[in-house]
């Protein structure tokens, strides 16, 4: 019986054996069948707290800022919201800061909420800004920064020499003269510019346009001649000394180095070898001279006289416009002044040893360009 039980139980131990594997293999399949269930309890727990918490619309996008010029643009639709957070209110446009017209800013746009199954809201954009006052943000210190490039400048003509009789000499690198400067600011703003032009200077014919009732020396539109006094229109053609591209004769071989645009250069082509000063603006288009006068001699010309000159003006310049000055002379002298005339509150030095004329800005005021 001792010898014959290890061999019974053999079997028995192999059944057994495989009836454990089975129930722990069982087991095994139960725990991971209830560990699949378990997850999947998370998952179905998690959607279920998905959908209980109905995804709402994100944070509406800020809407785009109003243009600017005239009338603010709209702000732009807000961009979607995400799922499951709320969807804060989209931003309007903000208001314009153009110096031509502030655009009033867009309205607060709505988040629109999220549905219960998490899709995204859409924020709607700030509606249209509203056309602001033309000009009422153009500060004034900018305004008058606008016209820098014209305080304290000065038209110069020296002379090179001392003054024999009524004239001097001039120097050559500055009888003749075309200088270009650009106005500043902003291009769709109209700048009225009011100027001191003060100096000594000779005087000249201009017509064809009107001159300034106060100061009866600023002349806009027209073109210098030969012919007057003004409004006399009598030849005077022995005033006829210079005619470009044609000579003074030599030694004074006669070139003004530079061509006049139409609106400054006489349709006779002719100077009478008195200074011209002359200022031309691209934007609104107009001309100027700075130092008319009806005085004659009495025989063919104005007086051989050296003047004093101080007086306001207001013009028009927009900004960004092109500004061309041009001094024309020709016969290589000038009356002089013989250091007794004088102006005050100048930059060029007193007194001066030939002909200026010196600009000061004294004040800017601003309109939206026409």
């Amino acid at each position: 019986m001792k010898q014959a039980s290890p061999t019974s139980t053999a079997p028995r131990r192999g059944g057994r054996t495989s009836h454990l594997r089975t129930s722990r293999a069982r087991a095994r399949n139960a725990g991971f069948l209830l560990f699949l269930q378990l997850s999947a309890a998370g998952c179905t727990s998690s959607s279920v707290e998905a959908t209980s918490q109905a995804g709402a619309g994100g944070v509406g996008g800020v809407g785009t800022a109003g243009s600017d010029g005239s009338g603010g643009k709209a702000g732009t639709v807000g961009s979607a919201g995400t799922a499951n957070t709320a969807g804060a209110a989209g931003l309007g446009g903000m208001a314009g800061t153009s110096a031509t017209t502030a655009g009033a800013g867009g309205a607060v746009g709505a988040g629109a909420g999220g549905s219960a199954s998490g899709t995204a809201g859409a924020a709607v954009g700030g509606t249209a800004g509203g056309g602001g006052a033309g000009g009422a943000n153009v500060d004034p210190g900018d305004a008058k920064a606008a016209a820098t490039v014209l305080d304290g400048f000065a038209l110069i003509k020296p002379c090179n020499d001392n003054v024999s009789g009524c004239c001097c000499n001039e120097d050559p690198m500055y009888e003749n003269q075309h200088i270009t400067k650009m106005f500043g600011g902003n291009p769709n703003v109209t700048y009225n510019v009011k100027l001191r032009i003060a100096g000594v200077s000779e005087r000249y014919w201009y017509t064809g346009g009107t001159v300034d009732p106060v100061s009866k020396l600023f002349y806009t539109g027209g073109l210098p001649t030969v012919n007057g006094p003004p409004p006399s229109t009598t030849a005077r053609p022995s005033a006829c000394k210079i005619q470009p591209p044609k000579t003074d004769g030599p030694p004074n071989n006669f070139a003004l180095g530079f061509t006049l645009p139409a609106e400054v250069n006489p349709s006779d082509g002719c100077f009478n070898g008195f200074n011209i000063f002359a200022m031309t603006v691209s934007s609104p288009k107009k001309s100027y001279y700075l130092n008319y006068t009806e005085e004659f001699d009495g025989a063919d010309r104005q007086p051989h006289s050296c003047y004093t000159n101080d007086y306001t003006v207001t013009i028009a310049i927009q900004g960004q416009a092109q500004l061309d000055f041009y001094v024309v002379d020709g016969d290589h002298h000038q009356v002089a002044n013989y250091g007794t005339q004088m102006v005050p509150n100048v930059k060029t030095k007193q007194p001066y040893h030939g002909n200026f004329l010196e600009l000061t800005v004294l004040d800017v005021t601003t309109a939206p360009a026409q």
